[in-house]
């Protein structure tokens, strides 16, 4: 389902004539997202009109088009809050802010064995200096990305046990300077 998604609005995006290298003409986003919204509605897949919605944020944050994502992903999330993509992609795009925070608990009570809300949580909360707060999303993160066996992560989990290293012994190292610099 998620390829024939992708599949669809690549389609629909090229066919709407947006090439950054190609056409110098403003790109018409409100005729792409109409395109986009009609193909999904219409697709034999029977989205609801929620996984519509994360759709079209999704092919809007891969366009870096923050504004409009963010009107779709909180429909998505407004008519069906377990979407647990939505409510973390929020939180990536308002990362440096409280609000993020926010969109991170959301997204992982909507799907509490999805790693990495914990690991952005835990590195807000460094950055923020809310170490206390840090340790147990550090944790969390580390224990459910090494359960789910997603090799993927494999990075992100040295480099969220370095922190929560760091962390616990209370000495502030190359890891935390970078996160508060």
């Amino acid at each position: 389902m998620k390829f024939i998604v992708i599949a669809v609005l690549i389609i629909i995006s090229h066919s709407a004539g947006y090439s950054y290298a190609e056409d110098s003409k403003p790109i018409d986003w409100n005729k792409i997202e109409t395109q986009s919204y009609s193909a999904l509605k219409d697709s034999p897949e029977n989205f609801t009109e929620a996984e519509i919605q994360q759709a079209l944020g999704n092919m809007l944050s891969d366009k870096d088009q923050w504004q409009r994502a963010v009107i779709h992903y909180k429909k998505a999330v407004k008519l069906d809050p377990t979407l647990f993509n939505s409510w973390y992609n929020l939180g990536l795009i308002y990362i440096d802010k409280e609000e993020g925070n926010e969109y991170f608990k959301q997204a992982i009570k909507a799907n509490p064995n999805y790693p990495p809300p914990y690991y952005w949580l835990a590195y807000n909360y460094c950055k923020a200096k809310k170490d206390k707060e840090a340790i147990p999303m550090f944790e969390k993160y580390i224990k459910i990305a090494i359960k789910s066996g997603d090799t993927g992560e494999s990075d992100v989990v040295d480099s969220a046990i370095e922190l929560l290293n760091e962390l616990k012994s209370g000495k502030e190292g190359n890891g935390l300077k970078i996160i508060r610099e």
